[in-house]
């Protein structure tokens, strides 16, 4: 019997101490947004959606929102936090309200 428990003493420190030398995985790692160069054109973007008078889906303003804030205060804010892209260079470009919705979330 002592040779049984020398055994699974043995065993026991084996697992245990295999157990110990794992190493947690890291979380992976949250991707930093790219910095964004044309937050300078979020108040021609406004102008823009403004001049068009373009409507959401829903018949509001898009150049301001259902709290009373101006897009462009909304786009820099979206912008400089990583946030959501309005691509606010394609916006202030746009021919029409068409144009400015399809403007792509990144170029």
């Amino acid at each position: 019997m002592d040779g049984l428990a020398v055994c699974v003493a043995a065993v026991m420190v084996m697992v245990i101490g295999g157990i110990g030398a794992c190493k947690p995985t890291a979380a992976p790692e949250t991707p930093t947004p790219p910095p964004v160069s044309d937050t300078d054109s979020c108040e021609q973007a406004e102008r823009r959606l403004e001049e068009l008078a373009c409507l959401d889906r829903r018949g509001d303003p898009m150049w301001v929102n259902r709290n009373g804030e101006r897009f462009a205060d909304t786009c820099r804010t979206a912008q400089s936090e990583g946030g959501i892209f309005f691509n606010p260079r394609c916006v202030a470009a746009a021919q029409s309200c068409e144009e400015a919705l399809a403007c792509p979330a990144a170029e």
